[in-house]
């Protein structure tokens, strides 16, 4: 079980579900995380900066359980992994089994969410399930945010 980690609502939402789904199946959890710099042959990142993006990759991967889940990756079993590289190529290549499953955030507003999402479920080997994010964050404008947190308070 492969999870995509953003800290965006519905990157907190896939997380709890991918690791419910983890925990159901048996299988291990690899929150992943990748990141990539663009970067010209003259102007290329010294290893240090990147080792320092891939630390910082790290920690939000961290804080993004804390704040899911009310623990970190680690204390919930998961393999944190921090690579190098475009998104949805990473998530592709750790899932290389038709039985693999990829977890994914959805985009604010659309279920089938931005680029890595639709690159992800184009060129992937097994299923990606795509969370939406919580209907609340889905609230097209204030008058309804405002009326739901009202309700949500009450």
């Amino acid at each position: 079980m492969i999870v995509g980690v953003s800290s965006s609502l519905s990157g907190l939402a896939a997380v709890r579900f991918a690791l419910t789904e983890a925990r159901r199946r048996g299988v291990p959890l690899w929150a992943v995380r990748a990141w990539h710099l663009e970067s010209s042959s003259r102007a290329r990142p010294s290893w240090d900066f990147q080792r320092t993006v891939a630390d910082q990759c790290g920690r939000l991967v961290q804080e993004t359980f804390r704040q899911a889940v009310g623990q970190s990756a680690r204390e919930v079993g998961a393999s944190i992994r921090v690579p190098s590289g475009k998104a949805s190529y990473v998530l592709q290549d750790y899932a290389t089994e038709p039985g693999d499953l990829i977890v994914l955030g959805a985009a604010r507003r659309r279920w089938w969410g931005g680029d890595v999402v639709r690159s992800t479920v184009k060129g992937a080997v097994c299923p990606v399930i795509v969370v939406p994010p919580p209907e609340l964050a889905r609230a097209g404008s204030k008058r309804i945010l405002v009326a739901e947190l009202d309700r949500f308070l009450s």
